[in-house]
């Protein structure tokens, strides 16, 4: 187990393969093979993993609706704990192990949803058990304490990010999302519990969040938050016309818009990024340019984002560039 959870050799991950085939049965491996999460590249911030599917948190600058996603329900993902390792074995984007391709939790659903936290649980308990890689969540929602009691007990680790993008305007921007009062004591109770909890403020909505940073940081510093994830924002048509119809004035988002990206709109929030960085380090809390640095400076390895190379580092503890070394796993990434 000890081995498995450091690296996975060529031999080793085809060996945990086979096993796992045998127990999910013939149904069970075709379902893994053809899921996305054998088939998709990690992102920046690692492997996307859904243990749901949809959101009904209502938030105007939420995207899943542009990538096919419903605003209506929430339910679990269709794979169990055993075939999401495997289809994530058999993607050969993968690498498994405590160095190896970081999963992060909470793309096109909240992971703590009641909907689907058992799924998260379950999948995590899964990754603790045969493959050790990093993990992350983001989250709007507070959790029950016996998540928390979970989280402490495992031996992989779990870098929480807790989204936080206004106080004033929480309830227009994020209608059926739980108040940020509730994120700020769930970000105090997990640095109780001695976990490493984040303030995710993404995304960076201009002239909103320019108007609110100090605060935000000023509550999440005063909660626990060990750092800030600070993100852009990035907007459809159909994005624009709900932040509209909410009363939102567009005028500083369009005028920053600065170009496209696949059915997005890049907005331009340099200025808002550095700003909060120079605020974070003024309250004592560590900034990090992505939600990679987080994951990695939370369980102690290299960055995947490799943002040394990029020149977008912002030399947090973990100090990658000073620590750059061969990778420890013998088999070949494709």
């Amino acid at each position: 187990m000890k081995r498995i959870l450091q690296c996975l050799d060529e031999r080793s991950r085809i060996s945990l393969i086979e096993g796992l085939r045998r127990r999910v049965g013939k149904q069970g491996y075709l379902r893994a093979l053809r899921d996305g999460h054998a088939k998709r590249r990690p992102r920046p911030c690692g492997l996307t993993v859904h243990s749901g599917i949809g959101c009904n948190a209502l938030c105007k600058y939420c995207y899943i609706q542009d990538l096919g996603f419903e605003f209506t329900r929430v339910k679990p993902y269709h794979l169990t704990g055993d075939e999401l390792v495997l289809a994530l074995l058999l993607n050969r984007f993968f690498k498994p192990g405590r160095e190896g391709t970081f999963l992060a939790f909470g793309s096109i659903t909240d992971p703590l949803h009641q909907a689907c936290i058992e799924r998260t649980m379950e999948y995590l308990a899964a990754i603790e058990r045969f493959l050790g890689n990093p993990c992350q969540f983001s989250t709007k929602r507070r959790a029950p304490a016996d998540f928390i009691d979970f989280l402490k007990k495992l031996k992989v680790s779990v870098s929480p990010l807790i989204t936080l993008v206004s106080l004033k305007m929480a309830k227009v921007l994020e209608p059926n999302a739980p108040p940020p009062s509730e994120r700020l004591d769930f970000i105090r109770e997990l640095r109780n519990a001695g976990l490493k909890p984040m303030l995710f403020l993404r995304p960076l909505i201009p002239g909103i969040v320019d108007k609110e940073i100090d605060d935000i940081l000023d509550e999440a510093k005063s909660a626990g938050a060990v750092g800030v994830v600070a993100g852009t924002l990035r907007v459809s048509p159909l994005i624009l016309s709900r932040m509209e119809k909410a009363g939102i004035n567009l005028a500083e988002i369009k005028r920053r818009i600065k170009r496209r990206e696949g059915k997005f709109l890049l907005v331009d929030c340099s200025d808002l990024k550095k700003k909060t960085h120079k605020i974070a380090e003024e309250r004592g809390l560590i900034f990090f340019n992505s939600a990679c640095c987080a994951s990695a400076y939370t369980a102690g390895v290299l960055c995947m984002g490799r943002c040394w190379e990029k020149k977008i580092c912002t030399k947090c503890p973990n100090r990658c560039y000073e620590r750059i070394k061969k990778p420890e796993s013998a088999f070949k990434a494709a």
